[in-house]
């Protein structure tokens, strides 16, 4: 393979990255006006935004609660009380350009059913974009110390 050659491939995968990296970067505003549009849901109860922004077979996992369809989420929603919800800047992975994975940490007051939430967590959210639409497809806390 010649130098110059290789210079040109190098060149086109620069020139394909930046390309990329501009999308991402669009595709990742969008997303994060879809997490907050969800999150605002969850915090004023709203049950229809939530079930338009989530797949019917959403999984929500954490210490204090495990759901195995967004109606079963649904249906407990009230028992859900949070008084505090302080998240660090979320981590974006694209697996493809449909689909992402945020990872963040979260400090969270609250509690469930009565029983006190996790005070630090890291969550991991999955999101699909159907029909041109960010939809959530499971959502899991894991208790940090």
């Amino acid at each position: 393979m010649s130098i110059r050659y290789f210079m040109f491939a190098l060149l086109n995968c620069c020139l394909l990255s930046s390309t990329v990296y501009a999308e991402e970067s669009e595709a990742d505003a969008e997303l994060l006006k879809a997490v907050a549009t969800l999150d605002e849901a969850f915090s004023k109860r709203d049950k229809e935004t939530i079930r338009s922004m989530t797949d019917p077979m959403h999984i929500s996992i954490s210490p204090s609660y495990q759901f195995f369809t967004q109606e079963a989420q649904l249906k407990t929603l009230p028992e859900l009380k949070l008084t505090f919800f302080k998240a660090s800047p979320k981590i974006i992975v694209h697996p493809t350009p449909r689909t992402a994975l945020i990872r963040y940490e979260a400090n969270i007051e609250g509690t469930f059913e009565g029983k006190t939430l996790a005070k630090h967590v890291q969550i991991l959210e999955s999101w699909v974009k159907k029909k041109g639409k960010w939809i959530e497809t499971s959502y899991q806390e894991t208790p940090l110390p």
